[in-house]
């Protein structure tokens, strides 16, 4: 990540000391906790996104994870697209799925959210501040309070000019996502949360280089259509032709 921006003010520099809170969502590729950080200049709630074993079924090697269990995520390949591997070694064996190569995609699928989200932040998008990644850990800033996590736009039935906001919003990120040169790849009405009358992407694993991957236009296409569906059906029409225009003004090749 870039140093460009400071840390936030609220994070809690070590030493500290993390307790679990408890788990707040299992989705079909991580599990995701609450977490307390308590340090000498105070505390902090940080979400902890764990992600799940892709090859692992047995259910006592889950619960020694700490996880409930597997990745139900499948076939990545069209978003691992552009994700290189330097070493010939390294190619061959992810080409043959052989355990190591199995073994580099995990890392190299979880390390990439905190990646992209670091870009991100930097470019202003309203995402999570990415406080840290540790193997298949990943620490970000929770959005939310002690009571619960800020919804998500699919729990919510928005109306009038509320849900123009929500759109003028969306809209703002999704620029700056397309100028840092990214798409979100996986956008929906599950990974945007609504908090403190502010809208907020998530959820980054499978975020697409829109150069460097081939189905990147199609993908940032699928984004928009799927979000001004989800704005029609609340009431808000919108034209994704015209969005994806707009996005695509923000490219720079």
């Amino acid at each position: 990540m870039s140093d460009h921006r400071d840390p936030p003010h609220w994070l809690v520099p070590e030493p500290y000391i993390d307790a679990d809170l408890g788990v707040l969502k299992t989705g079909k590729e991580a599990q995701v906790s609450l977490v307390e950080r308590t340090g000498a200049t105070g505390r902090c709630l940080l979400a902890r996104k764990l992600y799940l074993p892709r090859h692992v079924s047995e259910k006592g090697v889950l619960e020694a994870m700490g996880v409930q269990r597997s990745s139900q995520f499948r076939n990545d390949v069209t978003y691992r697209e552009g994700r290189q591997f330097r070493k010939s070694r390294d190619r061959r064996a992810v080409e043959s799925m052989s355990a190591h190569g199995k073994a580099l995609l995990q890392e190299r699928w979880t390390n990439h959210e905190f990646d992209v989200m670091g870009v991100l932040w930097e470019a202003d998008v309203r995402v999570p501040y990415p406080v840290k990644f540790g193997e298949d850990r990943f620490d970000m800033e929770y959005i939310g309070d002690r009571a619960g996590a800020a919804p998500t736009l699919a729990r919510l039935r928005p109306r009038g000019p509320l849900l123009e906001v929500m759109w003028d919003q969306l809209v703002d990120n999704l620029q700056r996502v397309v100028a840092a040169g990214w798409a979100h790849g996986d956008l929906s009405a599950y990974n945007l949360l609504w908090w403190a009358d502010e809208l907020w992407m998530i959820d980054f694993p499978q975020a697409i280089d829109i150069a460097a991957n081939p189905m990147g236009l199609d993908l940032l296409h699928r984004d928009v259509a799927n979000m001004t569906t989800w704005f029609s059906r609340q009431g808000l029409e919108r034209d994704p032709e015209e969005l994806f225009a707009l996005l695509l003004n923000e490219l720079v090749w």
